[in-house]
Formats: structure tokens, C-alpha cells, sequence
């Protein structure tokens, strides 16, 4: 029989053990980044409790459900950078105590957020002529151009730069020139709607979009036609009001839309779209 000390260290060493694993979790609040243009960085929230002994990094690229690591992180950094060579998909993070893994709840993902085909109107139309991205949720909408309200939320309009929407051709435009062109003239108030960019596309391009520059981008786009690729780049500027260091920070969101044969009749042209709700980050593959 053993003795009672022996019997209350075996308890303690159990107990030890126990509530030690009791401390251990999975990381928290995981979320992307750009680290580059092509580049994510991958970040998370340390384990309440006790400390790992590292973390494991693991990617499944888009339309796939095969995770493959890709990092292990043994300081206390809970950061990681990942070149998906041009790929898009899901990110995990595990905590790794001894033999014990514990991943994250969160799983988020790089790839664009998609929406489905929708007419979208020539400026002078009946239809909403206005198309925008909520740049939190990537979710896509449509506005009407008529109200000075919608200027932070409009990406790009339909026009055929003159009053009516008998065409012939049609060109999809930066929102800032609405208040100024001929079919906007006392139709769009003047307001601070956004000067966002577009370059034309030869297809549905899986790889990153073209890198945002003046001499690949235009402020307006004629579309062909039949159907017109393009890369979109929406340019966000925001002021930090400060006493003492005010500074402006611009930030790009890309995407891809896919604009349709237009209707002249009704004024309209369907309109999908891939929009990269990481800032930034000019991966696409859906």
C-alpha cells in the first residue's frame, strides 16, 4: 500500500497536469492583411491561458478542402506572412502544446467576394446607374446617382457621355466625372464622389490583377460589344484629423467585373463581379 505522501504527490502531479491542460486553447481573433501586393499576412490573438509551445500554419487553397501547412511559429510573434503564388483560400492557425493541438474557431479566407449578375443602368436610364462595394463586408450594391449621400458608396457608373442612353457605345466611368459629363449635368450633384481606376482585361484572368498604375489604368473604360472584362482599383483616401500630426492614409481595393453585352433598348448592361475585400491585395482566383 503506499504511503500517504507518495499518494498525495501522484494527486498533485495529476492535478498538475490536469489543470494545465484545462489553461491550454486555440488562438483567437485570426484575421488577413496584406503583407504585399500578392502577399498575406496572417495574424491572431495568444490563448488566454498558457502559452503554446508554437503555432502551426495551414492554407486550403479556393475550391479545395485540403489544408497544407505552410509555418510554424515558435517565438512569441502571432504574426505570419504567406506567399500563396497567386493563389487565394483559407487560413488556420493551431496552438501546439507538447502533443495537443488546439486551432482556431476562425477560418478566413482571401478570396474575393462574388456577386451575381445584375442590370445595371446607363446613367440616364430608369434602372440604378450607380454600383459599389461595402469595403468591411465586400458586399455588393447598387445605387441611384441622383443623391449626393451615395458618393462614399458608388465605385463606377454606366455612361454613354450624352444625355439619354441611346449609346451607341457605352463605357463603364470613374464616379467623380457623373457631376461634369454631359448625361450628369444637373442630374448628379456635385459632391465628393471617388476617382477609382480601370484597365481592360483579355478574360476571366485567375492569376493577380494587374498592379495599380496611371499607365495601366484609365478613369473610364468603353465596353465591347459583347462582354468586357476588367480590373477595377478603388481608391480610398481618409484623413485622421490629429492636433498634433494629422496624416492621410490611401488604401486600394481590387477587383474584377465582368460587364455584359449592353442593352440599349432599356439601358442597361449586366454587371458581376469578384471584389478583394482585403485591402490592398490584388489576388482574385475564385
Amino acid at each position: 500500500m503506499p504511503s500517504t505522501g507518495r499518494l498525495v504527490a501522484a494527486v498533485a502531479v495529476l492535478c498538475l497536469a490536469a489543470c494545465r491542460e484545462l489553461s491550454e486553447g486555440p488562438p483567437t481573433e485570426v484575421a488577413l492583411s496584406a503583407a504585399t501586393d500578392t502577399t498575406v499576412r496572417v495574424s491572431w490573438a495568444a490563448p488566454a491561458g498558457a502559452v503554446p509551445d508554437s503555432y502551426l500554419l495551414a492554407f486550403a487553397e479556393t475550391g479545395t478542402s485540403d489544408w497544407a501547412d505552410f509555418g510554424v511559429v515558435t517565438d512569441t510573434l502571432t504574426r505570419a506572412d504567406h506567399n500563396p503564388s497567386g493563389k487565394t483560400g483559407r487560413y488556420r492557425v493551431t496552438a501546439v502544446f507538447e502533443d495537443r493541438e488546439y486551432a482556431a474557431t476562425e477560418s478566413p479566407t482571401s478570396a474575393p467576394v462574388h456577386a451575381e449578375p445584375i442590370a445595371l443602368g446607363e446613367l440616364n436610364s430608369s434602372s440604378h446607374s450607380g454600383y459599389g462595394w461595402g469595403r468591411d463586408s465586400g458586399v455588393a450594391s447598387v445605387f441611384t446617382t441622383t443623391y449626393a449621400s451615395n458618393a462614399n458608396r458608388v465605385d463606377f457608373y454606366i455612361t454613354d457621355w450624352s444625355v439619354g442612353f441611346a449609346g451607341p457605345r457605352y463605357y463603364v466611368a470613374s464616379p467623380d466625372w457623373g457631376p461634369y459629363e454631359p448625361g450628369g449635368t444637373g442630374l448628379v450633384p456635385v459632391s465628393s464622389w471617388r476617382p477609382n481606376w480601370f484597365s481592360s482585361l483579355p478574360s476571366e484572368v485567375p492569376g493577380p490583377l494587374t498592379a495599380f498604375d496611371s499607365t495601366e489604368y484609365a478613369n473610364n473604360l468603353e465596353l465591347l460589344p459583347d462582354s468586357t472584362f476588367a480590373a477595377v482599383v478603388c481608391i480610398d483616401t481618409i484623413v485622421a484629423a490629429d492636433t498634433t500630426d494629422p496624416f492621410v492614409t490611401v488604401s486600394r481595393h481590387y477587383a474584377l467585373v465582368k460587364l455584359g453585352r449592353p442593352d440599349l433598348v432599356n439601358g442597361t448592361v449586366p454587371v458581376e463581379t469578384w471584389f478583394q475585400h482585403i485591402a490592398d491585395l490584388r489576388l482574385i482566383q475564385h
